[in-house]
Order: structure tokens, then sequence, then C-alpha cells
């Protein structure tokens, strides 16, 4: 459980963000440690990916990004408003401890890895490439909650295999510590 500061597991853009490549870090860095450090399977199937809101968020971008490396992903009321609401609920309630600077200016990052749609047309574009499973859900309550499903249907229509779900709860560890039941069944444990 990697600790991403308030960075959304991505790599130091701006000045004033979080510093440090937590992307790379997660991406490519802790599975190549641990891998050497312990008696796990190389292999991309055996391979997977987790977080809940930031971290939700990290797994999305980080699984699509470092496709060769994950299988599976699993996102929990994953953060994905930032290019899916509008730019002011964003800049106001979506920004709680300042997050956007990680992002830098969304309009001019929406065409880069910092969009996890950016990164599904990448895949989907490229034969070579291959999309991890999804593991996806959110609480009918959680103000992010049409940013999971259209980050789901995205998925779906890019080619991804995509479980989604969605049950009573808001954003918090009564939600999670439900789903991550689910979750752990749906990776076949």
């Amino acid at each position: 459980m990697p600790s991403g500061e308030n960075s959304f597991y991505l790599d130091i853009l701006v000045k004033d963000g979080c510093l440090g490549d937590f992307g790379e870090y997660v991406g490519r860095e802790l599975v190549d440690v641990t891998r050497k450090m312990f008696p796990l399977s190389p292999k991309r199937k055996d391979t997977f990916l987790g977080g809940l809101s930031m971290g939700g968020f990290g797994t999305c971008r980080n699984s699509l990004k470092y496709c060769d490396t994950f299988s599976k992903a699993i996102v929990l009321s994953g953060a994905l408003h930032f290019y899916e609401y509008p730019a002011e609920w964003v800049r106001t309630e979506g920004n709680m401890v300042g997050e956007v600077k990680n992002f830098g200016n969304l309009e001019e990052t929406r065409n880069t890895d910092r969009n996890p749609r950016y990164l599904m047309d990448m895949i989907k574009n490229d034969p070579d490439k291959e999309f991890s499973s999804f593991y996806i859900a959110c609480g009918l309550g959680d103000d992010l909650l049409e940013a999971n499903r259209a980050i789901a249907k995205a998925l779906k229509e890019a080619g991804a295999d995509v479980t989604y779900e969605e049950g009573e709860g808001i954003h918090d560890w009564i939600f999670w510590d439900e789903y991550i039941q689910r979750a752990i069944k749906w990776m076949g444990f």
C-alpha cells in the first residue's frame, strides 16, 4: 500500500504540486523491487493493481499507462472527475486539497497520459497493447458516481473487460469494506 501523498499517483508536473514520480514508482519501480524481494510471479497475468478514491484514479491511470505490467485493476470510488466533470466543479468542489495542481491546466493536459481517456485511445490503437481487466465500483450517494460510470463505459467501449457495480453507500470505508470483498472474489481469490 504505497503512499502517493496527494499526487493522485502522477509523476511531477508543476512546481507547486506534490513532489515525486509516483506514477513511475507504482507502475514500474515498486513492481520491480517487490519481485526481487519476494518470490512473486514476473508474469503480467499475476500482477494486479487496486486503489480507492485518489488511489482509484491512480489505479485507473497507471494500469492503462503500464498495461504491459498489470492484468487486473480494482477501482473503488475512483476520483476520476478531473477530465469528466465541468472545469468549474473540479476547481471548486473537486479540488479538496489543491489536487488540481498535480494535473496542471486540465485543457492543456487533456491529451496527455494524465487523462485515462487519452491512454485508452493509445491502447485501443496499438495492436501490441492489451487492456487490463477492470473491476470498478461506486456508491449511489457518492459525488464521483457519474465520473465512475463514464470511465467504466468508456473502458468498455474501448474494448476493455469491465465489471462495474454500484450499491448503496457514499465515499467512505463502509462502502469500501464491502466492495473490496467483491473485488477480491472478482480477482479469483
